[in-house]
């Protein structure tokens, strides 16, 4: 099938597979992130499948960028922005820091309006191809073990399994559309400005 004819979510998945595009999905109420096990092979982390704590990820931040990117996340969880956005250092595991472009949005609120959920995407920006190198040990990493989440967000991106998977895929994808579209775009940019 020619790509152009394909579904955008299957385009959107051959990029995730590549590990061209990082898919996330945070749960504010677990204090748990789980990424798309070849964003997190990407960057040299072990346990791919494994969700993580937001301490461990945030504590990965520039020390620099930490505070901006963190008030954008307020910013727009509070309902002050309609999409979160933010560029920041990340330390990978074996190249350093790369300097990345996230995009998210909030899919799910309590009846009170307190964000639970938010799912986005994740460019590396930097011109160095990376180089991962497992030398994080296995094990808890942060002040707590990343819980497991009911399907998240990478997960969605597959050919569904069954009807209420595909339902799922059509809601989240349904509020989430535009910032895909944005990172597959910015993405093919990249694409072309590299030799």
């Amino acid at each position: 099938m020619d790509m152009r004819h394909q579904p955008a979510w299957m385009r959107w998945q051959q990029m995730i597979e590549a590990g061209e595009l990082g898919l996330w999905d945070l749960r504010l109420d677990l204090e748990t992130v789980h990424y798309c096990p070849q964003w997190k092979q990407r960057l040299g982390f072990p346990d791919p499948h494994r969700a993580d704590s937001t301490h461990f990820w945030r504590c990965r931040v520039h020390p620099a960028d930490l505070q901006a990117m963190m008030t954008a996340m307020r910013e727009h969880a509070g309902g002050a922005q309609p999409g979160y956005e933010a560029r920041f250092r990340l330390r990978s595991n074996g190249s350093g820091y790369r300097l990345m472009h996230s995009r998210g949005r909030i899919i799910e609120r309590c009846p009170e309006g307190r964000a639970l959920r938010m799912v986005g995407t994740m460019l590396d920006l930097t011109d160095r191809a990376p180089s991962p190198q497992g030398g994080l040990a296995e094990g808890p990493r942060g002040p707590m073990l990343g819980a497991a989440l009911a399907l998240p967000f990478h997960l969605l991106m597959a050919e569904p399994a069954d009807v209420k998977i595909a339902q799922e895929r059509e809601r989240v994808l349904g509020l989430v559309d535009d910032l895909l579209q944005a990172s597959a775009a910015q993405l093919e940019e990249l694409r072309k400005a590299r030799p």
